[in-house]
Protein backbone atom coordinates (compact mmCIF):
# COMPACT_ATOMS: atom_id res chain seq x y z
CA UNK A 1 0.00 0.00 0.00
CA UNK A 2 1.58 3.28 -1.13
CA UNK A 3 0.50 6.03 1.29
CA UNK A 4 2.84 8.87 0.32
CA UNK A 5 0.56 10.34 -2.33
CA UNK A 6 -0.35 13.90 -3.22
CA UNK A 7 -3.83 13.33 -1.80
CA UNK A 8 -2.62 12.21 1.61
CA UNK A 9 0.12 14.87 1.72
CA UNK A 10 -2.52 17.57 1.13
CA UNK A 11 -4.81 16.14 3.80
CA UNK A 12 -1.92 15.79 6.25
CA UNK A 13 -0.73 19.36 5.64
CA UNK A 14 -4.19 20.87 6.09
CA UNK A 15 -4.85 18.94 9.28
CA UNK A 16 -1.39 19.65 10.67
CA UNK A 17 -1.87 23.37 10.11
CA UNK A 18 -5.25 23.29 11.85
CA UNK A 19 -3.80 21.28 14.71
CA UNK A 20 -0.99 23.72 15.35
CA UNK A 21 -3.06 26.89 15.26
CA UNK A 22 -4.34 28.25 18.54
CA UNK A 23 -8.09 27.83 18.36
CA UNK A 24 -8.43 31.21 20.04
CA UNK A 25 -11.72 30.37 21.69
CA UNK A 26 -12.61 27.90 24.40
CA UNK A 27 -15.12 25.16 23.84
CA UNK A 28 -18.71 26.27 24.11
CA UNK A 29 -20.53 25.62 27.35
CA UNK A 30 -23.35 23.61 25.76
CA UNK A 31 -22.61 20.23 27.27
CA UNK A 32 -25.13 18.42 25.03
CA UNK A 33 -23.45 19.76 21.91
CA UNK A 34 -20.00 18.97 23.34
CA UNK A 35 -21.04 15.41 24.17
CA UNK A 36 -22.51 14.93 20.69
CA UNK A 37 -19.30 16.25 19.13
CA UNK A 38 -17.19 14.05 21.36
CA UNK A 39 -19.22 11.02 20.31
CA UNK A 40 -18.93 12.02 16.64
CA UNK A 41 -15.14 12.45 16.61
CA UNK A 42 -14.19 9.66 19.03
CA UNK A 43 -13.93 6.81 16.48
CA UNK A 44 -11.79 8.94 14.17
CA UNK A 45 -9.53 10.17 16.96
CA UNK A 46 -9.08 6.61 18.21
CA UNK A 47 -8.29 5.34 14.73
CA UNK A 48 -5.67 8.05 14.31
CA UNK A 49 -4.31 7.39 17.81
CA UNK A 50 -3.77 3.72 16.96
CA UNK A 51 -1.78 4.73 13.87
CA UNK A 52 0.22 7.29 15.85
CA UNK A 53 1.43 4.71 18.35
CA UNK A 54 1.87 1.85 15.86
CA UNK A 55 5.56 2.55 15.34
CA UNK A 56 6.19 3.15 19.06
CA UNK A 57 6.84 6.88 18.61
CA UNK A 58 4.28 9.59 19.36
CA UNK A 59 5.48 12.39 17.13
CA UNK A 60 4.33 16.02 17.62
CA UNK A 61 3.39 16.21 13.93
CA UNK A 62 1.15 13.16 14.33
CA UNK A 63 -0.56 14.78 17.31
CA UNK A 64 -1.02 17.97 15.31
CA UNK A 65 -2.74 16.03 12.51
CA UNK A 66 -5.06 14.36 15.02
CA UNK A 67 -5.85 17.67 16.74
CA UNK A 68 -6.47 19.30 13.34
CA UNK A 69 -8.87 16.51 12.37
CA UNK A 70 -10.73 16.86 15.67
CA UNK A 71 -11.05 20.60 15.18
CA UNK A 72 -12.21 20.12 11.60
CA UNK A 73 -14.85 17.60 12.62
CA UNK A 74 -16.03 19.31 15.83
CA UNK A 75 -15.32 23.01 15.28
CA UNK A 76 -15.11 25.01 18.49
CA UNK A 77 -17.15 22.51 20.48
CA UNK A 78 -14.09 20.65 21.77
CA UNK A 79 -11.00 22.24 23.29
CA UNK A 80 -7.49 20.98 23.98
CA UNK A 81 -8.57 19.47 27.30
CA UNK A 82 -11.15 17.41 25.39
CA UNK A 83 -8.43 16.36 22.97
CA UNK A 84 -6.14 15.27 25.79
CA UNK A 85 -9.02 13.39 27.43
CA UNK A 86 -9.85 11.58 24.20
CA UNK A 87 -6.23 10.49 23.74
CA UNK A 88 -6.02 9.27 27.34
CA UNK A 89 -9.23 7.28 26.92
CA UNK A 90 -7.85 5.76 23.69
CA UNK A 91 -4.72 4.67 25.53
CA UNK A 92 -6.75 3.07 28.32
CA UNK A 93 -8.98 1.14 25.90
CA UNK A 94 -5.94 -0.01 23.96
CA UNK A 95 -4.24 -1.29 27.12
CA UNK A 96 -7.39 -3.13 28.20
CA UNK A 97 -8.45 -4.61 24.86
CA UNK A 98 -5.62 -4.49 22.31
CA UNK A 99 -5.43 -3.14 18.79
CA UNK A 100 -7.54 -5.74 16.96
CA UNK A 101 -10.40 -5.52 19.45
CA UNK A 102 -10.40 -1.73 19.18
CA UNK A 103 -10.40 -1.86 15.37
CA UNK A 104 -13.26 -4.34 15.46
CA UNK A 105 -15.29 -2.13 17.83
CA UNK A 106 -14.67 1.03 15.80
CA UNK A 107 -15.34 -0.82 12.55
CA UNK A 108 -18.68 -2.07 13.84
CA UNK A 109 -19.59 1.49 14.74
CA UNK A 110 -18.71 3.15 11.44
CA UNK A 111 -18.78 0.44 8.75
CA UNK A 112 -22.45 0.99 7.88
CA UNK A 113 -21.69 4.48 6.58
CA UNK A 114 -19.43 4.63 3.51
CA UNK A 115 -18.36 8.23 4.16
CA UNK A 116 -17.43 7.49 7.77
CA UNK A 117 -15.40 4.37 7.01
CA UNK A 118 -13.56 6.12 4.16
CA UNK A 119 -12.99 9.19 6.34
CA UNK A 120 -11.52 7.01 9.09
CA UNK A 121 -9.20 5.30 6.62
CA UNK A 122 -8.08 8.57 5.00
CA UNK A 123 -7.43 10.27 8.34
CA UNK A 124 -5.41 7.25 9.47
CA UNK A 125 -3.28 7.52 6.32
CA UNK A 126 -2.67 11.22 7.01
CA UNK A 127 -1.36 10.39 10.50
CA UNK A 128 0.88 7.67 9.09
CA UNK A 129 2.48 10.23 6.78
CA UNK A 130 2.62 13.04 9.36
CA UNK A 131 6.27 12.48 10.27
CA UNK A 132 7.31 12.27 6.58
CA UNK A 133 7.90 8.53 6.71
CA UNK A 134 5.53 5.61 6.85
CA UNK A 135 6.73 2.79 9.08
CA UNK A 136 5.99 -0.81 8.17
CA UNK A 137 3.84 -1.10 11.32
CA UNK A 138 1.73 1.83 10.14
CA UNK A 139 1.23 0.30 6.68
CA UNK A 140 0.21 -2.99 8.29
CA UNK A 141 -2.23 -1.20 10.57
CA UNK A 142 -3.73 0.73 7.64
CA UNK A 143 -4.37 -2.58 5.89
CA UNK A 144 -6.16 -3.83 9.03
CA UNK A 145 -8.13 -0.58 9.31
CA UNK A 146 -9.33 -0.95 5.73
CA UNK A 147 -10.39 -4.55 6.41
CA UNK A 148 -12.17 -3.88 9.73
CA UNK A 149 -13.87 -0.73 8.42
CA UNK A 150 -15.05 -2.29 5.17
CA UNK A 151 -12.88 -0.34 2.73
CA UNK A 152 -11.94 -2.62 -0.16
CA UNK A 153 -8.38 -2.81 -1.40
CA UNK A 154 -9.44 -1.19 -4.66
CA UNK A 155 -11.23 1.64 -2.87
CA UNK A 156 -8.36 2.24 -0.44
CA UNK A 157 -6.00 2.68 -3.38
CA UNK A 158 -8.48 5.07 -5.01
CA UNK A 159 -8.70 7.12 -1.82
CA UNK A 160 -4.94 7.30 -1.49
CA UNK A 161 -4.49 8.43 -5.09
CA UNK A 162 -7.62 10.49 -5.61
CA UNK A 163 -5.86 13.70 -6.57
CA UNK A 164 -2.60 12.33 -7.92
CA UNK A 165 -1.91 13.38 -11.49
CA UNK A 166 0.20 10.28 -12.08
CA UNK A 167 -2.56 7.75 -11.43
Amino acid sequence: MHIDTQTIRRLRDALMEGGRLDSGSPATSNSNASQASMSRVAPFVETMYLVMIADGDQDDDEKAVIRGAMRTLAGDLLDDASFDGLLAACGERLQEQGVEARLQAIGQRICADRVERETGFSLAAAVALADQQVAAEETELLTSIAEWYGVSSRRSHELLRQFDASS
